[in-house]
């Protein structure tokens, strides 16, 4: 548990105050099950987190602190709706039919938005895209931390302005290179993939939401990159290789041109799974990212979340592209039950057969390792 001094500290890197000031206006927006068979014990840790969070700032730190409450309605929502301001010596309710009993005020959600400079979004669907929009239009500034569990507590103690050094720094390299090459040792084999990073930018997810406007998730922690999928007449992707997977001990390996997963070989019965999952929707055969995680040099451990367990290192995604800035987006699937965008992290404790033994970025003039036996390697970009 962060005491309110600590998250007070945590929160003035995240937003940009000083941490000797007081009196900022924060707000804290959490989803409550729409019944209480949907519930889980992670969802309600995370309600009680959020008040805890919003009693020991506004306790400590001297903010004016508020909860709004809603009924999450499911994966795919693109809206909130109705709020219910739940009193800071109150509890959420566990379940949406109680909301009407705590909360002292039910409102459109737009019109709480100017209500704080802040808001922090504990949510069990992830709010990230909404508030952006949201933020854009009202002029505040947002974290969103979908699916977080005490089990991630570490990963906000990380320290904020290393983080954001480092993600800014590989977010340029991956933005000035050709192309990225990945050498995989996978039980003494090698394999490589090489990744067309043409005419696309590098991103920071860096945990700092410093202009008014500006949204993410926290913890932050990578830098990305959207392969070139081709999509320019006359200009084929230059993405080809082996990109080797694994799951719960088996292995497919994924061969790769012109930014397509066009074969995979592997015996196993999760290998012919994912084989039938590409044969049954080919827009989930695209390379649809290159993720640079960093929280892992800090011994960070997974939690079995993508969301917060693709920080720890090096992933390669493939699917939709274009929430990220590609071009593949849920029109090229068949259906949109199938859209799908899937990390593959690789991790010792997560993929624990395969190892990135080097990571090398290709420019016009020359070329620089950026991954050497599990490290980054800054000092040479």
């Amino acid at each position: 548990m962060l005491k309110g001094a600590e998250l007070n500290l945590l929160f003035s890197q995240v937003f940009g105050y000083s941490a000797s000031e007081f009196g900022h206006r924060i707000g804290f927006l959490v989803d409550v099950p729409s019944a209480a068979s949907e519930d889980t014990p992670q969802w309600r840790e995370r309600r009680i987190l959020a008040m805890q969070w919003a009693r020991a700032l506004a306790k400590t730190s001297f903010h004016a602190c508020m909860v709004y409450a809603y009924e999450s309605v499911g994966r795919g929502s693109d809206f909130i709706h109705l709020v219910y301001n739940i009193p800071l010596l109150s509890e959420i309710p566990d379940h949406a039919s109680q909301l009407g009993s705590v909360g002292t005020e039910m409102v459109p959600v737009g019109d709480v938005y100017s209500r704080a400079e802040f808001w922090i979004a504990l949510t069990q669907v992830s709010v990230t895209g909404i508030l952006k929009i949201a933020a854009a239009r009202y002029g505040f500034r947002a974290a969103a931390l979908p699916g977080f569990s005490n089990a991630m507590l570490p990963s906000l103690c990380v320290d904020v302005s290393v983080v954001d050094l480092r993600t800014r720094k590989l977010a340029q390299v991956l933005t000035d290179a050709q192309w990225a090459s990945l050498d995989f040792d996978v039980k003494g084999r090698k394999y490589s993939l090489t990744l067309d990073l043409r005419y696309r930018m590098g991103f920071a997810s860096n945990g700092r939401f410093r202009r008014n406007g500006q949204t993410g998730n926290l913890p932050g922690g990578e830098a990305y990159i959207v392969p070139y999928e081709g999509e320019k007449i006359g200009i084929v992707s230059m993405t080809e290789g082996i990109l080797p997977v694994s799951h719960e001990g088996d292995i497919a390996l994924c061969e790769v041109s012109e930014n397509r997963v066009v074969c995979i070989d592997g015996r196993s019965a999760w290998a012919e799974s994912l084989r039938k999952s590409i044969e049954e929707e080919p827009a989930r055969a695209n390379v649809a990212e290159l993720g640079l995680g960093i929280l892992g040099e800090w011994d960070i451990r997974p939690v079995g979340y993508a969301m917060h367990d693709e920080l720890l290192g090096i992933h390669v995604a493939l699917g939709r592209s274009e929430h990220i800035g590609g071009v593949t987006s849920p029109a090229d699937f068949k259906s949109p039950g199938h859209v799908q965008h899937v990390d593959y992290i690789f991790h010792h404790s997560i993929m624990p057969e395969i190892r990135i033994v080097r990571g090398t970025l290709g420019y016009e003039d020359r070329e620089a390792v950026f991954y050497l036996n599990d490290r980054y390697v800054y000092d040479e970009l």
